[in-house]
């Protein structure tokens, strides 16, 4: 079975030595001296199951603004920084001693891979990444070859992280990155002048375009000039980056409600449903085989005309697809099969402590953007669900993003929320102070070597007045 994201087969805890709390390469607590909640796994099947609590039964409910394109930007973002390849379900894991493949800096090791002179298969030799353009059409059957990544004659992409093929939105949104780092060689670039350029619009976009779509400008411009609050490396490991594993398995997993059941693909096509096998959108770890299985980005980001698809609502409902995944077995348990169910049993695994009791730390500890006032209100919608004493860490961040919403500022300084845009105030804070401090702990990234960088560089805008968003970026 192909392993999707965050869908690794149940198996016993493997032996590994023991290692200091932050060796790097590892996942780490943030929020140490917190204690780890503890739900009824029964519980947990049952709010997350098909028909559960956690199910969205009618007719999604979809934001005002926010793109559904920048959701699967921020799975792609998420294959950058993060592979848990070795942790179990079924046995209490040590973050200290779950290896993350991925290296937590934003690199784009999953496009570049560890370069021509390691990986040259992803390259052709002088300084341009491979794409399916680059392979004979006959390779394989009615294969779309110059719309498509590099494929072997098995249909197996040749890219750095094979996730980015596991489904039809992410294989194009990593087909737009190869694209425009060729077009930076076409100006004259080396391939590591390209690799710097490419990667700094990259770290541009996540800060300027993904951050303040999802955590909004309020957190984001706080971040940047008045520092980062909870998440500080400087003072925990001696400076070394890591990804907190409350990140990994709650915190960022915030998109899974924000995808919509069906999407678009063409500025005013058909729309498709997510996982199903028949449907453009169920493709995965396939090659391109016809023109309409290419994304239009304007279908899915914001071209400037507004018809872009919308996310959906931050909420604590998943589209039912996500609760009876398809790609798994079918004599499978139903909770085993629960996307749902699978993030909360990943997050009580390692030991993550409740919603309530990070928001309470998070304002001890500075962030005066949360109230207690915001706590009652998400506690009371946890309580809704079933939990009885205490929220899970991924509820509590999903209910806060639509119950408080996601924080900005008006003209007159007096703060707005709008309600199911993007996260609340705790769980904006906490994604964009890892995300952003990821960034400056690393000497090579254009807020840890140069930040009076912008993408308006005139050593190195790109195309006219530059390329400042992800949709830019991807039809450079």
């Amino acid at each position: 079975m192909s392993h999707h994201h965050g869908m690794l087969p149940f198996k016993g805890l493997e032996h590994l030595c023991t290692v200091s709390p932050f060796r790097p390469g590892r996942f780490a607590r943030l929020f140490s001296d917190l204690p780890p909640l503890y739900v009824n796994p029964l519980i947990l099947h049952e709010v997350g199951k098909v028909g559960g609590k956690m199910e969205d039964k009618g007719a999604p409910n979809l934001t005002n603004h926010t793109p559904a394109g920048m959701i699967f930007f921020g799975q792609f973002i998420d294959h950058d920084i993060t592979l848990d390849d070795s942790s179990s379900l079924s046995a209490t894991n040590d973050p200290t001693h779950t290896e993350n493949v991925r290296t937590p800096t934003l690199d784009l090791d999953n496009i570049y891979g560890e370069g021509p002179g390691a990986h040259p298969y992803l390259y052709d030799g002088a300084g341009k990444l491979l794409t399916g353009a680059d392979y004979p059409s006959s390779l394989l059957p009615n294969w779309q070859n110059q719309d498509d990544l590099p494929r072997t004659p098995k249909g197996t992409a040749i890219i750095g992280d094979l996730r980015n093929d596991e489904n039809r939105i992410i294989s194009q949104m990593q087909l737009g990155f190869l694209r425009f780092h060729n077009k930076v060689v076409d100006t004259g670039k080396t391939f590591e002048e390209a690799r710097r350029i490419v990667t700094w619009h990259y770290q541009w976009i996540v800060v300027n375009d993904f951050l303040r779509t999802i955590c909004g400008n309020w957190i984001v411009d706080d971040i940047l000039a008045n520092g980062r609050k909870i998440y500080r490396p400087e003072y925990l490991s001696g400076g070394s980056p890591f990804i907190p594993i409350e990140f990994a398995t709650a915190a960022y997993r915030f998109g899974h409600t924000m995808i919509p059941q069906q999407l678009r693909v063409k500025v005013g096509g058909p729309q498709h449903v997510i996982f199903d096998t028949n449907s453009v959108l169920g493709k995965g770890f396939e090659p391109i085989t016809n023109a309409a299985s290419v994304v239009e980005w304007a279908a899915l980001l914001d071209s400037g005309n507004g018809q872009y698809d919308r996310a959906g609502e931050m909420d604590t409902k998943l589209a039912k697809a996500l609760l009876d995944l398809p790609f798994l077995p079918p004599t499978a348990p139903a909770f085993e099969r629960s996307l749902a169910v699978r993030n909360l049993l990943r997050a009580q695994s390692f030991l993550v402590p409740s919603g309530e009791q990070v928001a309470e730390s998070m304002i001890n500890a500075g962030a005066k953007e949360i109230e207690q006032s915001m706590i009652d209100t998400v506690r009371e919608a946890g309580k809704n669900l079933g939990f009885s004493k205490a929220t899970p860490l991924w509820v509590y961040i999903l209910a806060e993003g639509k119950k408080i919403g996601r924080m900005d500022e008006n003209a007159s300084g007096h703060k707005t929320f709008a309600k199911g845009e993007g996260l609340g105030p705790m769980g904006a804070r906490f994604v964009a102070e890892v995300i952003i401090g990821l960034l400056e702990l690393d000497p090579r990234s254009f807020l840890g070597s140069n930040r009076n960088w912008s993408p308006l560089d005139s050593s190195d805008k790109i195309r006219g007045s530059g390329v400042t968003s992800l949709y830019q970026l991807l039809t450079a």
